[in-house]
């Protein structure tokens, strides 16, 4: 009975909301999840990092096409190292930067998975 009562409050939440606010709802949800598996563990969950090892991620100035490029392709420079993540798809990179702008407030819009397809194209 209980899931049910979460299930239809969470049905008419839902219900209240345009197509693209769902859409931005569920790459947010996704995302959390993304980056929970794949940038936490170095970034840690509140996106601080850990001091001079690995960069905060939350108050990075990077555009979403430049995020996009950093994490499918990684980068080495003087200041330190971050691995590519090749088996990430345009999908999974566009939920994690829509995330992460949501999340720290950046930027409440969608970095969708159309634009994060033309901004990693060429890329392997």
């Amino acid at each position: 009975m209980k899931s049910f009562l979460l299930a239809a409050l969470a049905l008419s939440l839902f219900a209240c909301q345009t197509k693209e606010e769902i859409l931005h709802d569920q790459y947010v949800i996704e995302g959390r999840i993304q980056y929970e598996n794949n940038c936490a563990n170095c970034h840690q969950s509140n996106g601080e990092g850990l001091r001079n090892l690995y960069p905060a991620i939350s108050k990075s100035t990077l555009s979403a096409p430049e995020l996009a490029r950093l994490i499918k392709q990684g980068r080495k420079s003087a200041t330190g190292y971050m691995p590519a993540n090749p088996k990430l798809q345009a999908i999974d990179i566009a939920e994690i930067i829509t995330f992460m702008r949501h999340e720290w407030g950046k930027n409440e819009q969608t970095f969708t998975f159309d634009s994060t397809r033309i901004v990693l194209k060429g890329i392997n």
